[in-house]
C-alpha cells in the first residue's frame, strides 16, 4: 500500500511540474477602451492566443479617470501591466528609467522582425517614434486620430455659416451663435492642450528646445492667443468644459455647444441627428496639424514577457488585424504595408465624415519630441488654458507655464 502512494505522489509531482512547465507566458494588456473597442481587442487577443501556446494575452479592464497614474504608481512597484495603449509622450515617462522595452532589437531580427511594417511609416512619424531622448523604438502607433471640428448643421444653416477656415473666424461665428440663440458656440475641451498645441505651433513658434530643455513659446504670439481664448471663454462664446459627462460630445448631443474640436474616435457616440464634420483650421502663419498616434507601450517584465509582448503587438500589426483595429476604433492606419492590403482600400472608399475632416489635415501633421516631461508640458498647457478661462491674467499664467514647463523638462 505504501509503494502505491508512494508511486501516487510520484505521479502526482510529475503531473505538476509538467503543467507548470507548459503554462504559457501571461502578457497583460489594462486599458480603458470602450465595450465595442474592448470586444475588439479581446477577439485579437483569443485569435493569438489560439495560434500558438508560448504565450496567453489577457485584458484587464481600468478606470478611464486617472489611468496614467494608477499605471505608473504600478510599474513603479513592479506590479503592473505588459502592456498599456497610449501616446510616445507617455512612454517618455518611463524610458530614462529602463521600465519600458526598446523594441528596435524585435522589430529588426532577422526571426521575428517585422522591418517592413515599421519603414513603411511615414518618415514624419518614425522621427517621432525614435524622438525619444535614448536611442531607441519605446512605443508602435496602432493607429492615428486626431481633432476633427463636430457642428450642428442645423444652427449653423440657421445663421447662413459655412465651417470656418480660420481660429479668428471660429471665434466670431461662436459670439454670432451665442448672441442670436443663447448656445456656446465653439468648446475645445476634449483636445485643449492639442488645441493650445495647435495655436502655439501654426503661430510660427517652437515647442520645445531638447538640448537645452525648455520650451520655446515664452512670445507674445502664445500670449495673443492664451488671451484670445481666455476672453471667448469668460464671454460664454467658448465653453470651457463638460457638464453632462467627461466627454463635450454630451454636451454637443444635448444642444449647449454649437460646435466642439474632439477626436475623429468620437463620432460613433454622436446621437445629434443634425450634425457634420469640418477640419480644423490649417493655419495662422504656419501649418501644422497634430494627428494622434496611440499604440502598444511594453513594459520589462523579463525577457518571456517582453517577447511575447513584442509578438502580440506584430499580430496586431499584420494588415487584417490592423485594418480590423482601425475600423472598430474610427481611426486610420499609418502603416503602408495595411493600407495597401484591399480590405483597407475597401474601407478608406467609404470613410466617415470625421475620418474624411481627419484626413484633409494628415498632410500637414507634425511630431513633436518625446522626452522627459513632454507629459508634463501636455497637462500644463491645458491647465494654464483652462484658468485662464477661469479668469487668470493670461500674462501671469504664462509666466507660470513656461516656469513648470521648464522645471518638468529639467527634472525639478
Amino acid at each position: 500500500m505504501k509503494k502505491f502512494v508512494g508511486l501516487f505522489a510520484v505521479l502526482a509531482l510529475l503531473i505538476a511540474l509538467t503543467a507548470c512547465a507548459s503554462a504559457a507566458t501571461e502578457v497583460v494588456i489594462w486599458h480603458t477602451f470602450t465595450q465595442g473597442q474592448e470586444a475588439a481587442l479581446q477577439s485579437y487577443a483569443d485569435a493569438f492566443n489560439a495560434s500558438q501556446d508560448e504565450y496567453e494575452v489577457k485584458l484587464i479592464t481600468q478606470e478611464y479617470n486617472g489611468f496614467t497614474s494608477t499605471v505608473y504608481q504600478a510599474v513603479a512597484s513592479g506590479e503592473g501591466p505588459s502592456i498599456i495603449f497610449n501616446y510616445g509622450s507617455e512612454a517618455a515617462n518611463y524610458v530614462l528609467d529602463n521600465k519600458v522595452v526598446d523594441l528596435k532589437p524585435y522589430i529588426y531580427d532577422s526571426e521575428i522582425g517585422m522591418v517592413d511594417v515599421y519603414e513603411s511609416l511615414p518618415a514624419t512619424l518614425r522621427s517621432e517614434v525614435e524622438g525619444f531622448e535614448k536611442e531607441g523604438i519605446y512605443y508602435l502607433p496602432c493607429y492615428t486620430t486626431g481633432p476633427v471640428l463636430f457642428y450642428n448643421t442645423a444652427i449653423y444653416e440657421e445663421m447662413g455659416f459655412e465651417p470656418p477656415k480660420t481660429w479668428d473666424e471660429l471665434a466670431e461665428q461662436s459670439k454670432a451663435i451665442f448672441e442670436k440663440t443663447g448656445v456656446y458656440g465653439y468648446s475645445g475641451a476634449d483636445g485643449l492642450t492639442d488645441l493650445m498645441q495647435t495655436l502655439i505651433l501654426q503661430s510660427g513658434n517652437g515647442y520645445i528646445d531638447v538640448e537645452n530643455k525648455k520650451v520655446l513659446f515664452d512670445t507674445e504670439e502664445t500670449l495673443k492667443w492664451l488671451t484670445w481664448y481666455g476672453e471667448n471663454t469668460q464671454n460664454e462664446y467658448f465653453l470651457d468644459g463638460p457638464t453632462i459627462d467627461n466627454y463635450i460630445s454630451a454636451d454637443f448631443n444635448a444642444g449647449n455647444v454649437a460646435s466642439y474640436s474632439g477626436s475623429c474616435a468620437g463620432e460613433p457616440y454622436i446621437t445629434l441627428e443634425t450634425f457634420s464634420c469640418a477640419p480644423l483650421p490649417r493655419s495662422i502663419t504656419t501649418e501644422w496639424y497634430p494627428s494622434w498616434n496611440r499604440g502598444p507601450i511594453v513594459f520589462d517584465q523579463g525577457e518571456d514577457v517582453n517577447k511575447g509582448a513584442y509578438l502580440f503587438v506584430k499580430y496586431m500589426l499584420t494588415p487584417e488585424v490592423n485594418t480590423n483595429w482601425v475600423q472598430a476604433v474610427n481611426a486610420l492606419s499609418p502603416y503602408g504595408t495595411t493600407q495597401a492590403s484591399d480590405a483597407y482600400k475597401a474601407y478608406t472608399d467609404n470613410l466617415s465624415v470625421s475620418l474624411q475632416a481627419l484626413q484633409a489635415n494628415l498632410d500637414i501633421a507634425g511630431a513633436l519630441p518625446n522626452v522627459t516631461g513632454s507629459a508634463v508640458v501636455r497637462d500644463k498647457l491645458k491647465e494654464a488654458a483652462q484658468k485662464v478661462g477661469g479668469g487668470v491674467d493670461p500674462a501671469e499664467q504664462l509666466k507660470a507655464l513656461v516656469d513648470a514647463c521648464n522645471a518638468a523638462l529639467q527634472g525639478k
